[in-house]
């Protein structure tokens, strides 16, 4: 009966460590899938370029509207269960001072606003990539 146990136990321990194993090996897939998202980093910041040109349209609200702006090229990557945000840092230049400040960014005495930040999540419809959200915050 002694040895029964003790089989038992050898066979929830050897499960236990395949289980652990295949946990990591899962980990690492997950790591090169993030790896693989860095070439979707220019893809994001093109995305983003277009939205912000709409922004510079006289059609625009002024409190909206834009002069120019800058991508900066640290793109950052956040990957929860449900979606992968790029994080997107980013200057503009608004038109009047009424500009309304959204995704942070800090107002610099030369007019520009410095820092803004935007997670943007992507969707690929018919092999094209678009935007699926874009947001201050996750």
């Amino acid at each position: 009966m002694r040895w029964l146990i003790t089989l038992i136990l050898l066979s929830c321990v050897s499960c236990m460590t395949g289980c652990s194993a295949y946990a990591v090996h899962h980990d690492l897939t997950n790591e090169v899938s993030i790896q693989q998202q860095d070439d979707l980093k220019p893809i994001v910041n093109k995305l983003l370029g277009t939205d912000l040109e709409k922004d510079m349209a006289s059609s625009v609200f002024v409190s909206k509207r834009i002069l120019d702006y800058t991508i900066h090229d640290d793109i950052q990557i956040l990957k929860n269960e449900e979606d992968t945000y790029f994080i997107v840092t980013y200057d503009v230049l608004p038109a009047s001072l009424e500009f309304i400040i959204a995704g942070g960014g800090e107002r610099t005495e030369d007019g520009w606003i410095k820092n803004c930040r935007r997670y943007v999540t992507l969707q690929l419809v018919n092999g094209e990539y678009r935007i699926k959200s874009m947001s201050s915050g996750p």
